[in-house]
């Protein structure tokens, strides 16, 4: 009897702990990919200033999506041994916090490394721009010289407009200045023309870095063959901000309601909008460099 009580005993102590081995299996113990940033490659001549925001890292092992990650990150990965990594940049378009997404023109990275449990592998991804990217600016206005082109007067009002200025230089020798005052009312400067539409499905950014005193918004204007504008789209702008920082503005669905809305707009701009009427200030100033219109060849 003590026999059998004692068999009985050991059967439940045995079915106990494989009982806990099932419901608490041991958990993995992931390895650890460390990202602290990108770091962006360019061609001065041909592809401008290096100046970049890259915020979040689209991460992949071994052709698996991990996710998507704020830059510097520390990422844990199940896998283990060796792995393919690659690495997309993500931006934030047109400023805004909750739209995320690859930037189409930057190119991914890919590097393989050895992961093992518990080890922090730190990778520092390098992209670049793409290779069928075409730079309308040729290839950015870096305000160096007194060729300007963001030119044009569209406010009727000569006496304001972008001009080059020393008083505050993101990078170079200069970089391009908006004053805006009070009894002004408004200023609006455009760009040059463009005739060449991207090809159709293909992406449009307009890329700068900036610094300003007010708010100021960023629409395009499309032209049929008399001149006259046609189509008007200005729903992208800043806010103030007194440190200077870099934006991507998605035109892609602009381009693509102008080139729907009527076959009779034959050339586009750009152009950059401000006022002080809903402010205190009398006068304010807005700062830009290394504009770069950005599409697919």
């Amino acid at each position: 009897m003590k026999l059998r009580l004692t068999l009985l005993v050991l059967v439940f102590l045995f079915v106990t702990i494989a009982g806990c081995d099932i419901i608490n299996p041991e958990e993995e113990i992931p390895a650890y990919l460390y990202i602290p940033g990108f770091t962006l490659n360019t061609n001065l001549l041909d592809e401008g200033s290096d100046s970049h925001k890259i915020t979040e890292a689209h991460l992949f092992v071994g052709g698996q999506k991990i996710g998507i990650f704020a830059l510097p990150a520390t990422v844990p990965v199940l896998a283990t041994g060796d792995q393919e990594i690659q690495v997309f940049p993500g931006i934030r378009e047109d400023g805004l916090s909750n739209i995320t997404d690859v930037y189409p023109y930057y190119t991914r990275y890919v590097t393989n490394i050895i992961l093992e449990p518990a080890i922090v592998d730190t990778i520092r991804p390098v992209t670049a721009y793409a290779d069928n990217v075409n730079f309308l600016f040729a290839p950015q206005e870096a305000f160096e010289d007194a060729t300007l082109s963001f030119d044009t007067d569209l406010d009727g009002n000569l006496d304001n407009g972008m001009e080059v200025s020393t008083l505050d230089i993101f990078e170079g020798s200069g970089s391009g200045l908006i004053r805006v005052k009070k009894e002004e009312d408004q200023v609006e400067v455009g760009s040059n023309l463009f005739t060449d539409f991207p090809p159709v499905g293909t992406q449009t950014y307009l890329e700068m870095d900036y610094k300003t005193e007010v708010v100021f918004i960023v629409g395009i204007l499309g032209y049929d063959d008399r001149g006259i504008a046609v189509y008007a789209e200005f729903e992208k702008g800043v806010n103030p901000k007194s440190s200077w920082n870099k934006i991507y503005f998605n035109f892609s669905p602009e381009m693509n309601a102008m080139r729907n809305f009527s076959p009779s707009i034959v050339e586009y701009r750009f152009a950059i909008f401000t006022n002080l009427l809903e402010s205190d200030q009398q006068q304010a100033d807005i700062f830009l460099d290394n504009i770069k219109l950005v599409q697919a060849r």
